[in-house]
């Protein structure tokens, strides 16, 4: 299967379209926000009432979670850096999550707070979080819950665009596990199986790309999401930048198109590439 989906509609029963946002849990989150800054990210926001921040570039939107005895705080503890939880955007968050039960997923109660939001969230893959978001665009859950921070400098911009690909790694055994769960819950759809049974899954609004990783992590954990990989829209300036930044890239060849590896830590990694059509 190609990297886009086919021009035929497909049954997209969640109502699904697109990543709002993905979360990392640190106990440092001076040194993460220090490594997004690097990549071009800027701190747009923080939360009215927790130790939160919001890092945007493009339609990227990155949440530092350090908030003291906190769900993303304990997954830290247990993980180091790592992304703690994905929110999806849906058209319906509360029929999608009228599904989602329907369908037995674990419905996990965050809580919310005064003026918070309450955002629907789901138990992911390594006991992370899957949030259902339908306030996005225009009027989006960050109005209410974050308040925005005044620019202490212009951070230049590293033409990143887009989430291309999330990865999630799982032993070998667990993949159709897996994949089971994103297609018969959120109508996924599986790419071309690879020969150590890791695959992709596209959504069916052809904005989601998940690589299932066959993979044995480190230690005591079995599974989780370890890697972004994001788009480019001029794939120059972004190596030179990250670059001059003093960040360090491995070069890779995923088919037909070079993927550079940026790592951070055992479980958080992120990589760039090129944007299609660009």
């Amino acid at each position: 299967m190609s990297d886009t989906l086919p021009f035929t509609p497909l049954p997209n029963p969640m109502g699904t379209d697109g990543i709002e946002f993905v979360e990392f849990a640190t106990s440092d989150p001076d040194a993460l926000g220090q490594l997004l800054r690097a990549m071009g990210f800027r701190c747009t926001a923080r939360h009215r009432s927790k130790q939160v921040l919001l890092y945007r570039q493009g339609d990227i939107n990155f949440i530092v979670n350090a908030e003291p005895d906190s769900f993303a705080q304990h997954y830290a503890q247990q993980r180091g850096p790592s992304i703690c939880a994905i929110a999806l955007r849906v058209k319906d968050a509360r029929a999608a999550t009228l599904r989602a039960r329907e369908l037995g997923a674990w419905e996990v109660d965050m809580g919310s707070g005064v003026m918070e939001l309450h955002i629907p969230a789901f138990q992911g893959v390594g006991g992370s979080l899957l949030y259902l978001v339908d306030r996005y665009g225009e009027h989006s859950i960050y109005d209410v819950d974050f308040l925005p921070l005044p620019a202490k400098e212009e951070n230049e911009h590293a033409s990143l665009d887009s989430i291309w690909q999330l990865t999630q790694s799982v032993p070998g055994e667990r993949i159709s596990d897996w994949q089971d769960f994103y297609q018969h819950l959120f109508g996924f759809v599986a790419g071309e199986e690879q020969p150590d049974r890791s695959g992709v899954l596209y959504s069916p609004c052809g904005k989601i790309r998940l690589l299932l990783q066959a993979t044995q992590l480190e230690g005591a954990l079995s599974e989780g999401l370890t890697a972004v990989t994001l788009s480019s829209i001029k794939l120059d300036h972004t190596l030179q930048h990250l670059q001059q930044q003093g960040l360090s890239l491995r070069q890779e060849q995923d088919g037909q198109q070079l993927v550079f590896q940026l790592e951070h830590a055992t479980l958080l990694g992120f990589a760039i590439r090129q944007a299609e059509g660009n």
